[in-house]
């Protein structure tokens, strides 16, 4: 997805995802706060950062965390500074302009990488995990939260219907764009299953690899430590 799209979203990007998840997508981000299990004094980097949400999250819910949001599009950064001047949170979180397939980090650089819905647009998969795992310390986690098609046969015959024909339009009106959740609904349908992306995260070199189904599998949190 190319920056653009996401720049023409950018100040109803929050509301559209709220509304679209049944307010889901909190409850998603704190389920990642909790099972990244952050420490005092770690230092946390926040890929496709987008507005901020996940960054705020984190700083949040541990005060002492060293946080770092990187984001592809300008616009959504000028969301995010906003949003953290907003909640006194600019002095906590740093947020930057770059691109996830070549991160301005050193090796070892930070103990949790995390990136929420931003997998599927990149457009090299295996180089941005390759990335991840270089800035990551031994011991560090990778946490990526995704959208997904549900296992269950029930709940796949409901959610797919929903994803086709009702989530583009709704997110167009609320959004004041149906471009980017036409290729929205497209990148969840053609994102690999969660086997193949733990046997990717294997690949890299984490070990252990693990995910987590969410609301029936609409979403999914995966997660990998490097030894």
């Amino acid at each position: 997805m190319h920056p653009q799209m996401f720049s023409q979203i950018a100040r109803r990007y929050d509301l559209a995802n709220h509304v679209l998840s049944l307010n889901r997508d909190r409850a998603w981000r704190r389920i990642l706060v909790q099972h990244a299990a952050p420490k005092p004094g770690e230092r946390l980097l926040d890929l496709c950062t987008g507005t901020g949400d996940v960054a705020i999250e984190f700083a949040q819910a541990c005060p002492d965390l060293r946080i770092v949001g990187l984001d592809l599009s300008e616009e959504m950064l000028k969301v995010a500074h906003e949003k953290c001047a907003r909640l006194s949170l600019d002095h906590r979180i740093e947020l930057i302009h770059g691109d996830a397939l070549v991160l301005p980090f050193g090796e070892s650089s930070f103990e949790i990488v995390t990136i929420a819905f931003g997998l599927r647009n990149l457009p090299d998969r295996a180089r941005g995990l390759r990335e991840i795992y270089r800035v990551l310390a031994p011991g560090g986690r990778a946490m990526i939260l995704e959208f997904s098609v549900p296992q269950n046969v029930l709940a796949r015959s409901v959610y797919l219907p929903y994803l086709r024909y009702i989530l583009p339009r709704v997110g167009g009106l609320l959004a004041g764009a149906r471009a980017p959740y036409e290729y929205l609904c497209d990148s969840i349908l053609h994102f690999p299953d969660r086997a193949t992306i733990l046997e990717e995260l294997h690949d890299v070199g984490f070990r252990p690899v693990g995910y987590r189904d969410l609301t029936l599998g609409i979403a999914t949190l995966y997660w990998g430590e490097k030894p």
